[in-house]
């Protein structure tokens, strides 16, 4: 009876590999690949020679069902694998997985090292509830929204993924609406250059534009933002204008109400431009 093996890989130390996932791979007549160079690499580590078929982002909708059909009329055991990490998890796969589902087609996952969970393990957040939101929108006023959204869930601490070469977009992002938030950002985990920084997120962002080599390895992000008021307060709550004059109104400069807003979690773009409005309007005076 055929059968279809989901295996996760590596993120990144190839000692990572299990006996189980060599097992599923010995067993398999087929290895549908995110990238058959990837897997090539596995399958020299076991000393293993297996036909493969690519199954990426661009071609798995038309791949899918080809493979299913071979499955069945040959009863071939295949082997899923993604480049590293759990096919299916911000990966291809999950159109191969569903198809065979569909098919009667018996899945068993192999399971294996998380990026995900490993970046969670490090950073010393209470991630007992947490949310993975995978890579978020590349478009400034997108990442906004996608990150107010995030807010408004009220889950504490969520996990993303992001390229060498937005991270340090993302980060600032991050950094200007929630200057408060913690963040744990780590590159390249378990491979040789393994990096891992973290405290709050403007900090952060400071160590990542100091790094001459950010734009190589590959990023994820635990963020923390237990700290910050619930959105539903955010919601009800005054301008950053009107709060700070109240604040000022009580003795507090310009100044001091300025970073009491941002700690508070007023957005820091938010408190630039009340600080501008405000200075304007007493000079006018």
């Amino acid at each position: 009876m055929p059968k279809l093996y989901v295996v996760a890989t590596p993120i990144g130390n190839l000692s990572d590999l299990t006996p189980r996932m060599r097992q599923a791979l010995e067993e398999a007549d087929l290895i549908a690949a995110e990238d058959t160079r990837v897997t090539m690499k596995l399958l020299n580590q076991f000393d293993l020679k297996k036909p493969m078929i690519s199954c990426h982002r661009h071609n798995e909708e038309g791949k899918a069902p080809l493979i299913v059909d071979r499955m069945l009329e040959e009863d071939l055991t295949v082997a899923l694998t993604c480049d590293a990490g759990t096919p299916g998890i911000s990966d291809p796969g999950h159109l191969l997985v569903r198809a065979c589902w569909e098919a009667g087609i018996p899945v068993e996952p192999v399971c294996g090292p998380s990026a995900v969970v490993t970046a969670l393990s490090a950073s010393g957040f209470d991630a007992r509830e947490f949310a993975f939101y995978g890579f978020l929108p590349r478009e400034r006023k997108a990442l906004s929204d996608k990150l107010k959204a995030i807010h408004q869930a009220g889950i504490p601490v969520f996990v993303l993924y992001e390229s060498p070469h937005r991270v340090v977009e993302l980060v600032a992002a991050l950094a200007g609406l929630w200057p408060r938030c913690m963040l744990c950002v780590c590159s390249d985990l378990t491979k040789r250059y393994e990096r891992i920084y973290r405290g709050e997120a403007p900090a952060v962002l400071v160590q990542l534009r100091n790094n001459p080599n950010v734009e190589k390895g590959e990023y994820c992000l635990a963020v923390d933002i237990s700290m910050l008021p619930p959105a539903e307060a955010l919601a009800s709550r005054p301008s950053a204008e009107a709060w700070m004059l109240e604040r000022m109104l009580d003795g507090t400069t310009l100044a001091q109400a300025s970073r009491e807003a941002q700690d508070t979690g007023y957005a820091r773009n938010e408190v630039y431009r009340a600080k501008l409005r405000i200075g304007e309007m007493f000079e006018e005076e």
